[in-house]
């Protein structure tokens, strides 16, 4: 079988996912230290690491460790909670819109500063992503929920204060942006 290169989100994920890594798989001279109390579980999930090449896996580590996104404590590498935000930026590949509804619409208004223009930008391109319509500079629209995956957007890009979701009923053009969203 072939070992493939780790990349940075394949070992956060798998890290992020609880999956257990020995330290000795990453820092040669360190003990093997399987105790007997490990589960079977455990004993699996070590499997998960056998198809990444062990000496990019090593570097992958390294680099991780030095930008604090991962632990070495005793026999393990755990991810921190600076790892767990850069996991949860690997999230944002995948997110989408369920296309559910309540007969609300959604108007998502931000104001984030020039000063967190990187933020603001990135916070953008997800509405864009997720196919929120543009109505006006910082003002976006959907019919789906969406309270959650904006909450999230929140969260991760730290822009709490500077979004706000509007709950609305009744509104102008109504009928346009049902045919822009297919309903």
């Amino acid at each position: 079988m072939t070992k493939i290169d780790p990349r940075v989100k394949d070992v956060l994920i798998l890290l992020g996912a609880g999956t257990f890594l020995t330290a000795s798989l990453i820092m040669p001279g360190l003990p093997i230290v399987l105790k007997p109390y490990f589960s079977h579980k455990r004993k699996n999930e070590e499997k998960e690491w056998e198809k990444f090449n062990l000496f990019r896996l090593r570097q992958v580590i390294k680099r991780l460790e030095k930008q604090n996104d991962v632990e070495i404590i005793e026999d393990t590498v755990k991810i921190t909670k600076k790892g767990r935000q850069k996991l949860l930026k690997f999230d944002l590949e995948r997110m989408e819109l369920k296309r559910k509804t309540d007969g609300k619409w959604r108007l998502i208004i931000y104001d984030i500063s020039n000063l967190r223009k990187p933020q603001r930008e990135l916070f953008r391109d997800m509405l864009k992503k997720l196919h929120f319509l543009r109505l006006q500079e910082s003002v976006y629209l959907t019919p789906f929920i969406c309270e959650e995956e904006i909450e999230y957007l929140k969260y991760i890009f730290d822009i709490d204060r500077e979004v706000q979701v509007l709950k609305v009923s009744g509104m102008e053009y109504k009928e346009e942006y049902k045919k822009y969203f297919g309903l």
